[in-house]
């Protein structure tokens, strides 16, 4: 009996590493797949490496080896995820099929807008119906009433409107991010849209990006490219580099996929060296604002002092000229 009964084990087991098997012919490493292991624990991430005894996974901020014996099933994630959105209060997350890149932008191109203090501005893209807005730390740092330039789709084209009721809610200057509120009141009748953050943010070298922004000034700009890589470390960060166009007042976009969903941040590009641009990943931009509790936002600190501009002192030539 012991001796059928471990031989039924070895069978299923056997079964269980044969439809593994199966699977490794039909996906392939750089494909994004979700994993489902003995006792239901499903994985949703990036294929690295594969073979007949392991996987390895790329979780965004951590690398995995699974034993392929743990491993009941594994799936393309396009087999995996349809079509679908899920509010989370400060913004909504999803999966959308492929369009075009000009669909794209007229869907969600009104969700980008200008933030603008004293001392320049950036772009940010609304993540909420509440209109709750995403930048970069380093577009609001120093200011404590930033103003956000919106844009009113009408029948005879777009007006510019000047929101300047803004509250800051948070910020992670470590990680250069900020989150903005539109007063309710100054809102409310605006027709507000805003972005979809990736579902599942995993992005590939070679993947098409394409970003929305204000590049010096020069409003509602497109630029599009792909991914150079999704790996790039700088000062102990991750990153994603992309040959896309970014300039000063890019920062604080974002940088959408094929899907028109939000996978990254722009945060910095080199107008000295063409195709040289980054962005924060969305898995960062996730973490922050499921834990933004944690990086509220508080005027009295020195991280978030105020800048205060220089007076417009009197020229030589006016000094003599007044009585």
């Amino acid at each position: 009996m012991k001796v059928f009964r471990r031989a039924n084990l070895a069978l299923a087991a056997g079964m269980m590493l044969g439809s593994v098997l199966t699977w490794t012919s039909r996906i392939h490493a750089g494909e994004s797949v979700t994993v489902t292991l003995q006792g239901g624990v499903k994985i949703t991430a990036s294929l690295l490496r594969r073979n007949d005894d392991s996987l390895v996974l790329d979780l965004g901020h951590d690398v995995v080896t699974i034993d392929a014996r743990r491993v009941l099933d594994v799936q393309a994630l396009d087999a995996a995820e349809p079509q679908s959105e899920s509010d989370q209060g400060v913004y909504t997350h999803g999966r959308l099929e492929d369009a075009a890149v000009p669909d794209l932008v007229r869907r969600f191109g009104d969700a980008v807008v200008v933030v603008k203090t004293p001392s320049g501005l950036g772009s940010g893209f609304i993540t909420s119906a509440k209109g709750h807005i995403i930048t970069n730390y380093h577009v609001v740092e120093g200011t404590t009433k930033p103003s956000v330039v919106v844009y009113e789709r009408r029948a005879q084209g777009y007006e510019k409107r000047t929101l300047l009721e803004v509250k800051i809610l948070a910020v992670n200057p470590l990680r250069d991010l900020a989150l903005l509120q539109l007063d309710a009141k100054e809102m409310a009748d605006l027709q507000i849209r805003h972005v979809v953050v990736a579902q599942n943010p995993d992005v590939r070298v070679g993947d098409v990006l394409f970003a929305i922004g204000n590049p010096l000034g020069l409003e509602r700009t497109v630029t599009q490219g792909i991914v150079s890589s999704s790996t790039r470390t700088m000062g102990h960060l991750r990153f994603i580099q992309t040959d896309a166009s970014i300039n000063p007042g890019n920062s604080g976009g974002p940088l959408f996929n094929s899907r028109g969903e939000v996978v990254g941040v722009v945060c910095a590009g080199f107008v000295m060296f063409d195709g040289l641009a980054f962005g924060i990943p969305a898995t960062d931009l996730i973490d922050f604002l499921k834990n933004r509790d944690a990086y509220l936002y508080d005027a009295s600190q020195p991280q978030n002092g105020i800048t205060y501009l220089k007076p417009p002192y009197a020229s030589a030539n006016d000094r003599q000229a007044s009585p």
